[in-house]
């Protein structure tokens, strides 16, 4: 139990077998990595002391200075070649080394290839941190040259270490550790520290060496002959060049397999290909350069050739020991270990601990795997690895002989057999369904190739390690060409496989008929298309349905009239998709242009309805119902469009002359937006119209005939958002000489204002007590000045006033938004970076939203937001895109289609993103935004939580203030604003309330609204059926059961204000501050009503499987909790032994009554457990499972005492049942009762012997599913 209590502490909140957060691919946030990233990256890499000694590994074998030169750059250009070629994958499909080997290799068979690179990154990392701690030493050295005598050895000379350079290490290994904390997508800063001191320290060396060389000159290093012949055996020039270049690349050879794992960080793939193919062979090849020319500089100076720095400096300061050369030699120390440890971090550390994620993502991140690297690193012992240069380079050389062929594969497999496609979804999939499984999850033509690409230079390898062994010159000759030989036999051997023996669904997938860069653009960051609109009558194949194969796709034509820019497939008028759902198209068979297409779908006239030309506001006459469900979202998206294309301009906004509206007269000047290009407008359409950006006055209903093209050229689609270009000139703009003057009224008819979606505008409400009283703004002319004395906002009078003194007049405050670039650029960056996260499974998030949650808290206005989010997504705010997509992710496995591959973000991702755009967006609010306040609160909390955060209260708060600003607080039956804006401001309203009073009693604080600060009457069945009946051109979006308001529904949400408001009332006769024993006696009457609302709800609010009904219940029963509580203030000591006592009399009627909570836990199914509880579900069932404990403690008669422990017990029996979910948000949900019971029982004994005389039964502890 406790090994299964810590394997279940350490597993990570989304890891899974096959994929965390540090092993999915890389989203565009993290996509940091720039060209000076990658610059910098090899600077570090390359410019150390391992290459610097590459010179040592050459030249004493008896090649001269230039020979082994040439064989560096030739060496390094190949390396170049290899590494550009093994990191295409990573930059262009942003997935690293490991999870791209699952392709090669496949699912299982991938883990041959990472676990030889985690054993190599294990050994590098333990060289690399023990010549960081020689350079260590050289730092302690250069304060105390007596270092050895005062740090005495007690170390066998075998080892080849001192005591002092051991403890030089070990600071070294320390002084890692912080900086493995860093993750890949954020070192930049430290690249860029490093990379100035390492490479300051060799141009300096280099200066130095040089300028102090002297009379003497180079040393016999830089000899320009060789006793060699020039071709013959192994020991012949032409083969030791050779062994110089496979040397040189075998030095980089785990570097360049693992290459993906950086080149996925790349913000574009030229960064990654450009970057490296610079930096990587001129500072490999510079750095060895140094060290040979250094070394021949110094040879005769120290008699010596010195090839390893640390070992130079030292024997400098042991021939110099003066102050100053101390103190250069402490420098030196210094730059060379800032230099390992950039070096070491990237190269080693991170790559291990990126490889040992891949292999156990459920326990293992980044930094989890680069400290267990640095854990382990010293039982390599690299104190023994390093003995000289030249065995060190030979050993780690020879390697390649493995490592060439597993490259070759992964190059020949991006570039020949999968002709750069990549189902990157596949790559998370461990079954059958992945066309990686191949058999069994193996791809045995891997290993063929690579047994192939390796066995050959076996022999000339075993030569090399044993120079004893007896090995042929042809066997040393072909190890001599180890990385080529493997390298190209692997590769041409794995490419003849599959084309003789091919895999049936990979190969499918390739000759699918899509190309790589259709593929790579679903999987890209940027997928910037346009498409200009079709002139009437032309054609475009364009359209794609699934053919029968698994894969494939064929083309239809459509024709091409018009354009309406939606990201999702058209309506179900369209046959081809007339059953088929945009969620069931999975990324691994639709084709980029597909997916492009699909957002800028077109409509022949045949099956397009005339569309109404609206102003920006919409036009609504006052009495129609139909305009509130249908002309209202046609004009939603004419508005959109028109929004949109007004703010892609890079115009500056104007100030214009803005009049108050007072006296039934509307403003007569148009908006900051109105100076605008208005696309949709045509001339004659505009006249007959107002530009509701200024007046927000809406004017009766243009004429279907105005209805025009609309004149974008082009809609650029970016990674599944659909962007406005900048209008045209002189292409549908609005004529600036329009008159903007407010349209003429008919007798008796009355203006409907619009209050939500103003273009650049934001309503206050105007109340009494504010700065403008209303009977002066109904009676006078009033103007709010800027500093530069034009207009910044006008009035708008909703409500002319009753005969009733205190009725009075209505007026809203439209404030004219602005705001500084810096604001407008982060709420599009954390817009982009919420469509990123979820692209391509936003349409789906938004049926899994409208299936699980909004049922329960019907919050949003479900025709207004489809239509926007078909229209013009990016209008909607994006933290209310962000609240929808991460409350919808949690039923992510409750799609089929979604279900096939695990989620690939987490919810907290889109969380921070949607909370840091509110923050934002509150500084114009509207409802939507309050939406978007109301839902944030309702995320899975933390499963480290056992009580609510205090940011929940702080955030009912704000959702509190937005509300009261928008002026929700008072009834808007009376006004003249749109009747589905009616409807949604009560509900709205009433939505906080039911915040604002559960969240108060979560954390223990008053309510932020009385019932004396608002008249808004609670909604009734029409205001929620208001938006509830989606148009047949919208019901694509959702599934069938969704598409019509359910009246199961409006009566639960109705139910939940009435207990809420029950609840409310409790809180005030009793919770208050002021609460007093008097004011305790009006909660009989509430419990009286409470008592009959079981056997009153309608039948449809019982509880059972989908119905979503476990929150209302939960919520009576919290409800009930209060109302006891209360009842039998004061719960003492002396209340429990006081006959006639509140305590006394109410202790049996509450535990009768909470038989029935009991029953309710009992019948939660897990289909019911797992829908939308809400958050304050939490606390409900917190508050229930307190009280049962309470009554426990307080009861005084046996059978009391007896009754409320079989109550605990069967509730403990159902935590029991329901405990053993895999659902995380249930388990969150149930965690914190199951603690207190659990923890209850524990002590059920020690209670008993305090005076219980109820015989208690062994409890067991409930252990949810997968924690035994």
């Amino acid at each position: 139990m406790a090994v299964a209590n810590l394997v279940k502490r350490i597993e990570l909140p989304r890891g899974s077998r096959f994929i965390n957060e540090d092993v999915r691919p890389v989203g565009t946030e993290r996509r940091t990595w720039t060209f000076l990233t990658f610059h910098n990256f090899w600077l570090l890499i390359n410019c150390n002391i391992a290459t610097y000694l590459t010179g040592s590994a050459l030249i004493p074998l008896g090649l001269t200075w230039w020979q082994a030169i040439i064989a560096i750059i030739l060496g390094n250009i190949l390396a170049t070649a290899a590494l550009i070629l093994a990191s295409l994958a990573g930059a262009y499909y942003h997935v690293g080394f490991p999870v791209f080997s699952r392709a090669v290799w496949g699912i299982w068979g991938s883990q041959f290839v990472i676990w030889n690179r985690i054993f190599l990154s294990l050994v590098w990392y333990g060289f690399q941190s023990w010549v960081g701690g020689q350079c260590t030493y050289l730092m302690l050295l250069s304060w105390d040259p007596s270092l050895e005598k005062h740090i005495p050895n007690t170390i066998p000379a075998s080892t080849g270490m001192t005591s002092a350079q051991f403890v030089s290490y070990f600071i070294f290994c320390i002084v890692t550790l912080p900086f493995l904390w860093i993750k890949p997508h954020r070192i930049q800063k430290f690249f860029y520290f490093a990379s100035s001191v390492t490479l300051v320290f060799f141009l300096v060396l280099l200066i130095w060496a040089l300028a102090t060389m002297g009379s003497d000159g180079f040393g016999d290093t830089l000899a320009d002959s060789t006793p060699l012949p020039v071709t013959g055996g192994p020991q012949s020039v032409t083969w030791l060049t050779i062994s110089g270049i496979m040397s040189t690349i075998g030095g980089i050879a785990a570097g360049i397999l693992n290459q993906n794992d950086y080149a996925r960080l790349s913000k574009k793939p030229g960064d990654a290909i450009w970057g490296q193919t610079v930096a990587f062979p001129l500072y490999s090849i510079g750095a060895s350069v140094i060290g040979i020319l250094v070394t021949a500089a110094t040879q005769k100076r120290m008699g010596e050739a010195i090839w390893n720095p640390p070992t130079l400096l030292a024997a400098l300061l042991a021939k110099d020991p003066t102050a100053g050369t101390r103190a250069a030699i402490f420098f030196a120390g210094l730059a060379l270990s800032i230099s390992q440890l950039g070096s070491n971090l990237p190269g080693n550390a991170l790559a291990g601990g990126i490889d040992l994620a891949s292999v156990f993502p459920k326990y293992i991140n980044i930094r989890r795997g680069a400290y267990l690297m640095a854990l382990l690193s010293p039982i390599v012992n690299p104190w023994r690895l390093v003995n000289t240069a030249t065995t060190f380079l030979t050993v780690l050389s020879g390697y390649s002989v493995f490592l060439a062929p597993m490259t070759g594969l992964m190059v020949a497999h991006y570039n020949l057999v999968a002709k750069a496609k990549v189902n990157v979804d596949d790559l998370f999939v461990g079954n059958r369904d992945s066309i990686y499984w191949y058999n069994f999850g193996i791809n045995w033509r891997a290993f063929v190739a690579w047994i192939v690409g390796v066995a050959p230079t076996m022999p000339g390898f075993i030569a090399a390690v044993n120079p004893n062994a007896k090995v042929s010159d042809g066997a040393k000759n072909l190890y001599q060409l180890n990385y080529l030989f493997g390298f190209i036999v692997s590769a041409a051997v794995y490419y003849g496989l599959h084309i003789v023996v091919p895999d049936k669904k990979f190969d499918a997938f390739i000759k699918d008929g899509t190309t790589a860069k259709e593929v790579q653009a679903v999987y890209d960051e940027r997928w910037d298309m346009t498409y200009s609109e079709s002139e009437p009558g032309s054609t475009e194949e364009h359209s794609f349905q699934r053919n029968k194969g698994p894969n494939s796709l064929t083309t239809v034509n459509t024709s091409l009239v018009g354009q309406l820019i939606f990201p999702g497939p058209p309506p179900l008028h369209h046959a081809i998709f007339a059953d088929i759902s945009f969620a069931s198209f999975s990324p691994s068979f639709v084709p980029a242009a597909w997916l492009a297409r699909s957002a800028c779908f077109t409509h022949s006239p045949s099956n397009t309805r005339a569309w109404s030309v609206l102003p920006l506001t919409g036009t609504w006459p006052a009495t129609s119902e139909v305009s509130d469900q249908m002309d209202h979202s046609q004009a939603e998206a004419s508005d959109d469009r028109e929004r949109a294309t007004s703010s892609s301009s890079t115009a500056t906004p104007r100030k214009f002359s803005i009049r108050s509206n007072f006296a039934h007269r509307p403003t007569s000047g148009p908006g900051p937006e109105s100076s605008r290009s208005h696309d949709a407008l045509s001339p004659a359409s505009a006249s007959a119209s107002v530009s509701a950006s200024g007046t927000s006055a809406i004017s009766p209903s243009a004429p279907s005939e105005a209805t025009r093209h609309r004149s974008e050229s082009a809609a650029v689609v970016h990674n599944g958002l659909v962007r406005r270009p900048v209008p045209v000139p002189g292409e549908g703009s609005l004529d600036r000489s329009i008159s903007l003057d407010p349209p003429r009224l008919e007798p008796n008819q009355e203006v409907a204002y619009a209050l939500e979606d103003v273009p650049g505008r934001t309503a206050h409400a105007m109340a009494l007590g504010s700065e403008q009283d209303p009977y002066f703004l109904d009676a006078f002319r009033s103007v709010l000045l800027s500093e530069r004395e034009g207009i910044d906002a006008n009035f708008v009078q909703v409500y002319h006033g009753g005969p009733d003194v205190d009725d009075y007049p209505m007026h809203f405050l439209l404030l004219l938004d602005e705001f500084p670039e810096h604001r407008n650029e982060a709420r599009q960056m954390a817009s982009d970076a919420i469509e990123r996260i979820v692209w391509p499974h936003g349409p789906a998030l938004v049926r899994l939203y409208f299936r699980h949650v909004h049922v329960g808290f019907p919050v949003i206005h479900k025709t207004r937001f489809l239509r926007q989010y078909a229209t013009a997504k990016l209008d909607i705010p994006s933290s209310l895109r962000g609240a929808v997509y991460a409350l919808a992710c949690v039923f992510w496995k409750q799609d089929a289609t979604l279900a096939r591959i695990p989620c690939p973000f987490q919810q907290h991702e889109l969380t921070n993103h949607a909370q840091e755009a509110l923050r934002r967006e509150l500084e114009a609010p509207n409802l939507s935004r309050l939406m978007s306040a109301l839902l944030l609160m309702h995320m899975v909390p933390p499963d480290i939580d056992s009580v609510e955060t205090p940011y929940i209260w702080v955030m009912a708060c704000q959702a509190t203030a937005i509300a009261q600003m928008l002026g929700l607080h008072q009834d808007p039956d009376k006004w003249n604003i749109a009747p589905w804006e009616k409807r949604l401001r009560k509900k709205l309203w009433w939505a906080v309330f039911y915040t604002d009073c559960w969240s108060a009693v979560s954390h223990g604080n008053p309510p932020h609204i009385s019932y004396e600060s608002f008249t808004t009457p609670p909604p009734d069945m029409d205001d929620l059926r208001s938006g509830e009946d989606i148009p047949d051109d919208l019901r694509y979006m959702i599934d069938p059961e969704d598409a019509t308001f359910r009246v199961s529904d409006g009566a639960r949400f109705i139910e939940m204000i009435t207990v809420s408001r029950e609840m409310r009332a409790i809180l005030d006769c009793s919770y208050g501050v002021r609460s007093t024993q008097q004011t305790r006696t009006q909660l009989i009457p509430i419990r009286d009503t409470l008592k009959e609302w079981p056997s009153l709800i309608p039948s449809c609010l019982a509880v059972r499987p989908y119905a979503h009904n476990g929150p209302l219940h939960i919520s009576f029963f919290a409800t009930q909790v209060l109302l006891f509580r209360g009842l039998m203030f004061p719960a003492t000591r002396a209340a429990k032994v006081t006959p006639g006592s509140n305590l006394q009399r109410w202790l049996s009627t509450a535990l009768a009554e909470f038989e029935l909570f009991t029953t309710f836990m009992a019948y939660i199914t897990e289909e019911e457990l797992t829908s939308f509880w809400g958050r304050f579900a939490r606390t409900q069932l917190i508050l229930c499972g307190n009280f049962l404990i309470y009554l426990f403690l307080l009861a005084s008669d046996p059978r009391d005492i007896e009754a409320a422990y079989r109550l605990l017990e069967k509730f403990h029996q159902s935590l029991q049942t329901l405990g053993a979910t895999e659902d995380i948000a249930a388990r969150v949900f149930l965690r914190p009762v199951i603690l207190r019971i659990d923890s209850f029982f524990m002590q059920a004994t020690e209670l008993i012997k305090h005076g219980r005389t109820v015989v208690l039964e062994p409890p067991i502890t409930t252990v949810p599913r997968g924690e035994s």
